[in-house]
């Protein structure tokens, strides 16, 4: 009679939850674990936290990326949700920007993220939890081709005018712009104190004098770019359409003895890890490529990401829902775990970490080993 009792307790009690949602316009939460905690444990892994995002109806995850000690979630409709890493907190959550508004990925500088939506900037801090700088450039466009980046001195930011902006920080004024010689359009842009290097769609990356439109060197891809410059210490990596990987010093010197052929075009779609540089294309799946030498360690023909490292291994999310564990020194798989809930990940490259979701909201933190 008790037992009889308890499952209507819950069956009232679940029926009212999921009602209260549809009411409310919420998504009534998914109790069951994302990703079993027997494989988790037979893996020899550990479950940090797991939560539900309070998604509304017909919103779903978007991205993830990892920024320095927190989890940032969009979702198609431009809420942020930011979480703490290591506790499994939300931090906070915010409406970026107009639910349909194109976003560009954000970039972290100085423990801050910072957007161009529009032709507005946009400068959040999660240690405040709020913007702490909404600036109309009206310069740049009706909106910037791909996001910005800054040194201590300047914004730079690619405008609809196929011309790179060089904005002072203390003010926001316009200190200068610059352009390809070809005048094509500038959709990537890296900078460091020493040097600023954009790519265009033509295919060109240019390294130019910081302070003034100077150019210092150009290197020329025989394909179009069509992703983001990847900077990495003093390396610059640009994957072309002419479906080649280059590794470029700061100067503007090919550093492979040649590039690395992926066998499809590269579009926004690598990621550099510590010793390895994780390629993905829709025909090959995704290669984990040696930095030094550029030469490939091993391929995963249906692998999507990596979502996290060790020095030793590299774990890979492969369609439709395994996590394969490859060895980085000898290019074999050790072994693989069913993930077949995951729809979402971030791409950490900080830590042993991985974090999965699925589109309606349940998120999960597993430490690996």
């Amino acid at each position: 009679m008790k037992k009889l009792i308890s499952l209507i307790f819950l069956t009232v009690l679940f029926g009212w939850a999921g009602a209260a949602g549809a009411k409310s316009g919420y998504m009534a939460q998914n109790r069951l674990p994302l990703v079993s905690p027997e494989l988790i444990q037979e893996a020899g892994w550990t479950n940090n936290w797991k939560m539900n995002l309070p998604l509304k109806k017909h919103e779903q995850i978007d991205r993830m990326a990892v920024l320095g000690p927190d989890l940032l979630l969009m979702t198609d409709t431009n809420v942020m949700f930011c979480i703490d890493r290591q506790s499994g907190w939300t931090r906070f959550t915010k409406q970026l920007t107009a639910s349909r508004l194109p976003v560009q990925k954000p970039f972290y500088y100085d423990n801050q993220y910072w957007f161009v939506v529009g032709g507005e900037m946009l400068v959040f801090d999660p240690a405040v939890g709020d913007f702490v700088i909404k600036e109309k450039i009206t310069r740049i466009g009706s909106g910037a081709k791909c996001g910005l980046a800054r040194n201590k001195d300047f914004i730079y930011i690619s405008g609809s005018d196929n011309r790179l902006h060089a904005i002072n920080v203390d003010g926001f004024w316009q200190q200068f712009t610059a352009t390809a010689d070809n005048d094509s359009a500038i959709i990537s842009v890296v900078a460091t104190e020493e040097i600023v290097v954009f790519a265009t769609q033509a295919g060109n990356v240019v390294g130019m004098n910081p302070a003034k439109a100077e150019k210092r060197w150009q290197f020329d891809t025989t394909g179009e770019i069509k992703g983001q410059l990847v900077l990495d210490g003093r390396d610059v990596y640009v994957g072309s359409f002419d479906t080649k990987l280059y590794k470029l010093s700061l100067a503007g010197k090919l550093l492979w003895n040649a590039p690395f052929h992926s066998g499809a075009p590269i579009r926004d779609s690598f990621t550099v890890g510590g010793d390895v540089i994780y390629l993905y294309n829709e025909l090959n799946g995704l290669y984990g490529i040696n930095k030094q030498t550029g030469k490939a360690i091993w391929q995963v023909p249906l692998g999507k990401a990596m979502v996290c490292e060790t020095p030793e291994k590299a774990f890979v999310f492969v369609a439709p829902g395994i996590i394969k564990v490859m060895d980085n020194r000898t290019g074999k798989e050790l072994y693989s775990v069913n993930f077949a809930g995951v729809q979402q990940y971030a791409m950490n490259t900080t830590d042993s970490t991985m974090y999965v979701a699925d589109d309606k909201g349940r998120l999960m933190s597993i430490t690996v080993k």
